[in-house]
């Protein structure tokens, strides 16, 4: 199996996806570099692969791996998470709608797109702030300090997920309407905060 960094070719004894990808982190590592993707014969490799990799070629001819500068992704991944968190705000308000209207069934289907976006925003936080050396709850924004911020919104989901589990839709539905968009506002600026460290960390 031939093994690439970027574009370079690197030696991988013994040939397999396990010692490639420690290779691989180590030289990127050394660069002051992540690999952000691996590549098998011009394909991305499944997660799952990733995750326990083999110690074999899992029958590759070729694998590839790309490396980021890890200011720069994180700065790409959490622009991006401001899109989630407008999708979790329009969720939010559909859901709330329907329930206002008295129709609960069809608030269901918002919400759960709701508490999904919410689920990937807080992952996307909590794996930038590790490639940023940065502790999520330490950080400062204009917003309050990260674990203030992680905590209000523990709560706030908490608070509906005992309105679903009491049926209470009035609940459900202001919670949903005027506290979830606080939260929105207080993850922006988690955002804001890890991207101005994203840049520096680039300078």
């Amino acid at each position: 199996m031939r093994v690439l960094l970027d574009d370079k070719e690197i030696e991988c004894e013994p040939t397999t996806i396990a010692r490639a990808i420690d290779l691989a982190r180590e030289a990127a590592a050394a660069e002051g570099r992540i690999v952000i993707e691996v590549m098998g014969d011009g394909h991305a490799v499944q997660q799952a692969m990733l995750d326990h990799p083999p110690e074999d070629t899992a029958g590759f001819a070729e694998l590839k791996l790309v490396t980021a500068d890890p200011g720069a992704f994180v700065s790409v991944t959490l622009a991006d998470t401001h899109q989630l968190l407008d999708a979790a705000t329009e969720a939010h308000q559909r859901a709330a709608d329907e329930l206002v209207a008295g129709n609960r069934e069809d608030a269901i289907a918002p919400l759960r797109e709701a508490l999904e976006s919410w689920a990937v925003v807080r992952d996307v936080v909590e794996k930038s702030a590790a490639l940023l050396s940065v502790d999520p709850r330490t950080v400062q924004t204009e917003a309050g300090t990260g674990d203030a911020i992680i905590d209000a919104l523990t709560a706030t989901l908490g608070e509906i997920k005992q309105a679903l589990v009491r049926q209470d839709d009035g609940a459900l539905s202001d919670t949903l309407a005027y506290e979830m968009p606080e939260q929105v506002d207080r993850w922006r600026a988690m955002l804001r905060s890890l991207e101005q460290t994203a840049a520096a960390g680039r300078a």
